[in-house]
C-alpha cells in the first residue's frame, strides 16, 4: 500500500508532544511492513536545512528521507512557519493559526499532485490537517488524479479540535453551504476536526484505551 502521512509536527523534524513520537515511528514501523510511505509537514523555523540534508525541489518544498526509502516532504512558506514556536508563543496561540494549517492542508495536496505522488491511502493527524479530507471532497472531488484516493483521520488530542472564528470561514475556499450545523459549523465558530471526523473515509484514535 502507498500511504502518505500528514502532520504538524514529526519526530526528529519538529516536536511539542506525543503526536510528534507516533508520526515519526508509525512510518518507520509501516516501512518495514512492506509498505510504501511519505510524509509531509511544514518547514519549520527550527528544522535545519543544514543538519536534514534537505534538498529544495522548488521555491514551495524541501525532501529528504529516513527509514530505507521514506520520502519527507517540507512544505515551505516563510511568513507562515518561519517562527519561533509551532502553533504559539508566550502570549498565547497565533492568531492565524487557521490560516497557517489550511494553507498546510491545501498546499500538501497541490504538491502531491504536482509531484505526481501514488498514493492509496492519506493519513491526517489531529486538527491541524483536518482540512485534507474535506478538501479531497470538496475541491479535488472531481480531479481524476485524487478519485481513488482515501483519507483517514487518527484523533491523538479531542482537547484541541482546531476552533475559530467563523468569521474566517470564506478564507477556505469551501462553499458556504458546508458552514452549517451537518458540516465545519461548532456552535457559531469552525471547527475543524469536526470537518476531519465528518468527510475523512475512516476514523481512528492513537490508541484502544484513548478510544475507550
Amino acid at each position: 500500500m502507498k500511504i502518505t502521512l500528514c502532520s504538524s509536527e514529526v519526530v526528529p523534524f519538529a516536536k511539542t508532544g506525543g503526536l510528534a513520537d507516533v508520526c515519526g515511528a508509525l512510518p518507520l514501523a509501516l516501512e518495514r511492513q512492506g509498505h510504501e510511505v511519505s510524509i509531509f509537514l511544514p518547514k519549520y523555523k527550527s528544522i535545519s536545512t543544514e543538519q536534514y540534508h534537505l534538498k529544495y525541489l522548488n521555491h514551495a518544498v524541501a525532501s529528504t528521507k529516513i527509514g530505507k526509502n521514506i520520502s519527507v516532504y517540507f512544505v515551505e512558506h516563510e511568513n507562515y512557519f518561519f517562527r519561533d514556536g509551532l502553533y504559539g508563543n508566550m502570549n498565547g496561540d497565533y492568531p492565524d493559526n487557521l490560516e497557517r494549517f489550511q494553507f498546510f492542508c491545501l498546499k500538501t495536496l497541490e504538491i502531491i499532485h504536482q509531484l505526481n505522488i501514488k498514493s492509496d491511502v492519506i493519513h491526517c493527524h489531529d486538527w491541524q490537517t483536518s482540512l485534507i479530507p474535506v478538501y479531497l471532497k470538496f475541491r479535488f472531488g472531481e480531479d481524476s488524479f485524487f478519485q481513488k484516493i482515501r483519507s483517514v483521520l487518527t484523533i491523538h488530542n479531542l482537547a484541541y479540535q482546531g476552533v475559530f472564528q467563523k468569521e474566517k470561514f470564506p478564507s477556505l475556499g469551501l462553499d458556504p453551504a458546508l458552514f452549517q450545523m451537518e458540516g465545519l459549523e461548532f456552535y457559531n465558530q469552525i471547527n475543524l476536526l469536526k470537518g476531519g471526523i465528518l468527510y475523512s473515509d475512516a476514523v481512528t484514535t492513537v490508541s484502544p484505551t484513548y478510544a475507550a
